[in-house]
């Protein structure tokens, strides 16, 4: 019947081994854990301030692109050989336009090219059919494009009896770019 105490001192050695155990998982927990909180809150900064750069770093790339394919499409090198004409350029992207926005292209005449110093200006005499909205839109996709161009006049008059349609006559030029 002594087998008791013996018990007793038991639980209370294996109650104390607990406590200083759970006593030790909470300081080691509050001290060394802390220190990786600490770690990886730094980590987790450094990867969102990396991802930022790496984002800025794909814009800059684009933009980069899109000069280049602005000097390209605008500027002769020397013994530069286009496959496709500038021409054929201005004309592919006038198309898609008025196919875009619904307008009719009732013509397209080139004028002489205008060459001053190392620029050559292409002209071309445009007439189209449309609503205005549509025209206007038009006149951004010109101020949009990959090619440097500008609408040097143009001439409007209603279109039909109810003058709900416009006929423009726009003159617009493109550019190419002698290196000298």
């Amino acid at each position: 019947m002594n087998t008791s105490k013996p018990q007793k001192q038991k639980g209370t050695v294996v109650l104390g081994i607990v406590i200083v155990l759970t006593l030790a998982v909470i300081v080691f927990d509050r001290v060394y854990v802390a220190q990786y909180e600490k770690k990886y809150k730094h980590l987790e900064q450094q990867r969102i301030n990396t991802a930022n750069k790496l984002t800025t770093a794909k814009i800059v790339q684009e933009n980069l692109n899109h000069v280049e394919e602005l000097v390209f499409l605008n500027m002769d090198f020397k013994n530069q050989q286009d496959t496709i004409p500038h021409q054929t350029h201005f004309f592919k992207f006038l198309t898609t336009c008025v196919n875009d926005l619904k307008i009719r292209l009732v013509s397209i005449a080139p004028t002489e090219p205008q060459v001053s110093g190392s620029v050559t200006a292409y002209g071309y005499d445009i007439e189209v059919v449309g609503d205005f909205f549509s025209f206007g839109e038009l006149c951004a996709k010109f101020e949009n494009s990959r090619r440097i161009m500008s609408i040097d006049d143009f001439e409007i008059s209603a279109e039909g009896r109810s003058g709900s349609h416009i006929r423009a006559k726009i003159h617009v030029s493109t550019y190419r770019i002698r290196k000298g």
